[in-house]
């Protein structure tokens, strides 16, 4: 398993320490550095089951091949996170170049490449409702053909969806490098309705400005 960050450590041992160190210091500055603290929640929880995996297939007496895919996997759902996440980070405005560092991250001004300019434009969004509670969202532009591909130009990182149930006042958020994505509800959730609205956002993460309010009903 490689990670798209050539400066990530490759072994599991140095790797699970660096995502540590990285996860103690959002958590030390979530506030100032205005951190979504959904993505935060989520690091932790990829975190810790990275930790729990490592420690399990680190016992020779224990380890077999279910330790071993359990472990791997669990290693590539947190690198695929951080993937993204690093980019978030990068392109935060917050968090100063020392504190960029300290996180084992690449000094800004070593980056390879500047990153795409936050896009100006914003994405068309529609949902289509689907049975077993699950919402189809599909975003476009007249750059892109078939909704489903992936995003082929290289000024989007992708989209940000953020949604939330009526008379709620807290949006969750996700970011899909597709062009659709499909938000799953639990059957006590039947019968809401969610707002939705979706931005693009450039190869760091950061998002342009949002598109109309989409209203779907689950059910």
């Amino acid at each position: 398993m490689t990670n798209a960050k050539g400066y990530a450590p490759r072994k599991d041992g140095e790797f699970l320490a660096w995502a540590k160190t990285i996860h103690r210091n959002c958590e030390d500055h979530v506030t100032g550095w205005l951190l979504d603290q959904t993505y935060l929640a989520q690091f932790g929880d990829l975190l810790s089951h990275a930790e729990i995996t490592y420690t399990n297939n680190s016992d020779k007496e224990l380890q077999n091949r279910a330790t071993v895919k359990a472990k791997d996997a669990a290693f590539a759902a947190l690198k695929r996170f951080l993937s993204m996440y690093v980019n978030m980070l990068e392109g935060n405005p917050h968090i100063p170049d020392e504190a960029i560092e300290s996180m084992g991250l690449r000094p800004r001004h070593q980056a390879a490449h500047q990153p795409s300019p936050v896009p100006a434009e914003s994405p068309v969004l529609s949902a289509l409702t689907l049975h077993h509670y699950e919402v189809d969202i599909y975003v476009s532009t007249l750059q892109h053909a078939h909704p489903t591909q992936f995003i082929s130009d290289t000024k989007y990182g992708g989209f940000l969806l953020r949604y939330k149930f009526e008379g709620e006042t807290v949006w969750k958020t996700l970011i899909s490098t597709k062009l659709h994505y499909t938000l799953s509800f639990t059957e006590e959730e039947v019968g809401k309705c969610i707002a939705m609205q979706a931005a693009w956002v450039n190869t760091r993460m950061q998002p342009g400005p949002w598109s109309d309010e989409v209203k779907e009903l689950i059910n």
